[in-house]
Parts: structure tokens; C-alpha cells; sequence
């Protein structure tokens, strides 16, 4: 079935009932139709698709081409979302939360593959977290691994402006999380949102994901925010699944290094300290001019516009008047780097958002 949700609306929530699936699969797709066929024929092969005990939920945020007839024909187990603007991964995964019938949702890229057994192994932890819901954690990440089989890094601890300036002295594919050696099973900081398994209570409570992201760091502030709130985050690398091209493992465009510096400064303006942030918008503003200078020099006019922008937004920043959401993708987008920012209201710091048809929440056994 496939509805279609207009501009900043999603589905209204709807009543969990105790027949209803388990877990609700959300895959979010901007212009990655094949990926996404690929990996909806996998899970509905599945016994646990097949038998109602899982749900598949594909939000489209508003991709580019006809949708694939497998996914817009009626199928069972199967609802496809199609909104009409590209609001970003936490508005989808938000419009698929409140699409679902089940209390868990596994979030999953669409470049990722799923081994056989994998999704009965999440449905068996879910069994598990529902005899207990009390005591069940907020947020729960896998292992992941690169297509030649190697471990590829999942687990990260929360930024703080002293990691960004080591981590300008070691390779990209390391900078956001930790070494595996490092990584043991259990309760952690955060996990990525490429295959993460979310406790939807958690989203009740907080109102969804902070969709003031448009990419990137909104898993970490979803992890911060719960175990704010005393819910645990926990890593199970027992579970599997392969994820084919991770941001870390390719070449960053000049498009995605805008919204990744904005993602970075927005998190740190939620989350950390006035000075701190002040010292990474500082860092970016230099790393503009810098970058942008060698840019000019080697006649990239792309990359030129991109270091045009990412300073623009480090000093609208610095002046209370940062962009927000798709606002972010807007700049990226635009021919000139330096368009102007309108103004928006100052970022404080982050409070629980007022949640929606939030169910009655019993007293948990480990936090509030």
C-alpha cells in the first residue's frame, strides 16, 4: 500500500494492539529504489515476515524517478510511505515510527544486507525485552561488516571539541567511532543509525528523533537524549549484518561536507558547553578559508562554493541564526555559497519533545 504524506506530515499514530507484529522494519530511501528492493525482497522471504510476526515500513523522502511496481503493488507485510519533500533521516525514521504497529523498530540503510537468521535473532531479543519491558534499553546497535567481511566500526563515544582536534591527526575512516578493540558487549555511548533496533517507548518520550538533523549525528543525539533520560544504550555484536558503503569508506561530495559540518555544529550547540562550541565553529570558519583558498587555486568551483557556504553557516551559527533541518539542504543545493541564512530562534539546550500519542508509560526499573 502506498500512502502519500504531504509536506511536514506524517501518518497519524496509530493504537499498538497485543496481536499485532512485533517489529516494524523502517528503511528510509532517498533515490536508492534498487537498494531498497533489494533488501524489502529479503526480509519478505522471510518466516518472519511471512507469518505477520515482523512488518516492513519504507519511507521515501521524496526521491527522484518512478517507484519500482514491487514496491507500489499491494503486498503483504509490506506499507510504503512517499512524502513529498526530502525532509531528511530523522523525518523519515520519525514517519515510520508513527506508521508502525509494533513497540520496536529496527531502522536499517537501505545498502545494508541482511543475513539469513539475522532478523529471527532480533525478533528473539525482542521477545525477551517485551517479558521485561521495564527494564529493556532505549537503544540497541549490531555488528556490522564491511562487503569483504572485515569489521567495519559502529560504536562511538560523544564528541567533545578535545576528540575533534585529535581527530584531525588520524585517518577519516576513524575519526567518529571507536576502534573494535575497544568495543565490548554491553552498555555503550551511542550507536550508528545504519542498523539500530529502538525501543519506541523511548520515542514516545522524547517525541521522535530531532529532526533539526538533516543527516548524520542524529543517532548520537537520540543516544545522548536516552540515556539522559536513564535508558540504556547497548551494542550486541552477535547479531550481524553487511553494510555496503558506509560515509567513512567513500569520498565525501562538496554537497555532503556542508551538511556534515552543520550536523556537527548543531550538535554541539544542543549538547556542549558555550565555549566548546565556540572553539569548533571557530576550527570550521578556518578551515574554510584555508580549504577554500586551495580550492580557488585548483579552479573547483564546486568545492569553492561548498567552503563558501560551510563558513557562512559556522558564522550564522556563531550569530544565532543557523539553519535547521532541510533548511541545511537548501544551502547546499544553491548555486551561490554564499546565500543568505534567514534568521531562526537560537538553539538551546535540547529538552524532551512533547510526544505524540504517546502510550501510558510504567515506571522504569533503571531510570525514569
Amino acid at each position: 500500500m502506498v500512502e502519500r504524506v504531504r509536506r511536514f506530515q506524517v501518518p497519524e499514530a496509530r493504537p499498538r494492539a497485543d496481536c499485532g507484529p512485533l517489529l516494524t522494519v523502517i528503511i528510509v530511501n532517498y533515490n536508492g529504489w534498487s537498494d531498497v528492493l533489494r533488501l524489502v525482497e529479503g526480509l519478505a522471504a522471510t518466516t518472519e515476515v511471512a507469518t505477520g510476526v515482523c512488518e516492513i515500513v519504507v519511507v521515501d523522502n521524496s526521491s527522484q524517478g518512478p517507484i519500482p511496481v514491487e514496491l507500489a503493488l499491494p503486498r503483504p507485510g509490506l506499507r510504503l510511505i512517499v512524502r513529498d519533500d526530502n525532509g531528511g533521516f530523522a523525518v523519515g525514521v520519525n514517519a515510520g515510527w508513527r506508521a508502525a504497529r509494533s513497540r520496536w523498530l529496527l531502522v536499517l540503510n537501505p545498502d545494508v544486507e541482511v543475513p539469513e537468521g539475522a532478523l529471527a535473532q532480533v525478533v528473539a531479543r525482542v521477545e525477551r525485552y517485551e517479558a521485561d519491558p521495564d527494564t529493556a534499553p532505549g537503544v540497541i546497535g549490531f555488528g556490522l561488516r564491511n562487503p569483504d567481511g572485515s569489521r567495519q566500526p559502529s560504536v562511538g563515544t560523544f564528541p567533545s571539541l578535545s576528540r575533534t582536534v585529535r581527530e584531525q591527526l588520524i585517518p577519516r575512516s576513524r575519526r567518529k567511532y571507536q576502534p573494535g578493540w575497544r568495543i565490548r558487549p554491553g552498555s555503550v555511548a551511542w550507536v550508528t543509525g545504519a542498523c539500530m533496533l529502538v525501543n519506541s517507548r523511548l520515542l514516545d518520550v522524547l517525541g521522535g528523533m530531532d529532526e533539526d538533523f538533516f543527516l548524520y549525528h542524529e543517532e548520537v543525539a537520540l543516544c545522548r537524549s536516552a540515556h539522559g533520560l536513564g535508558w540504556r544504550v547497548d551494542y550486541d555484536p552477535s547479531v550481524e549484518v553487511v553494510h555496503l558503503r558506509p560515509l567513512q569508506n567513500r569520498a565525501i561530495s562538496p554537497k555532503m561536507r556542508v551538511i556534515t559540518r552543520h550536523s556537527k555544529l548543531l550538535y554541539f550547540r544542543k549538547y556542549l558547553s558555550g565555549w566548546e562550541f565556540l572553539g569548533l565553529s571557530w576550527m570550521i570558519s578556518a578551515e574554510a578559508v584555508v580549504r577554500g583558498a586551495w580550492s580557488r587555486m585548483w579552479r573547483r568551483a564546486e568545492d569553492v562554493r561548498a567552503w563558501q557556504t560551510i563558513g557562512e553557516v559556522a558564522r550564522a551559527f556563531r550569530a544565532g541564526r543557523e539553519p535547521r533541518g532541510r533548511n541545511v539542504l537548501r544551502l547546499a543545493d544553491a548555486p551561490d555559497g554564499r546565500r543568505s541564512i534567514p534568521p531562526t530562534v537560537r538553539a538551546g539546550k535540547p529538552k524532551p519533545r512533547r510526544a505524540r500519542a504517546a502510550r501510558p508509560l510504567e515506571p522504569r526499573k533503571d531510570g525514569p
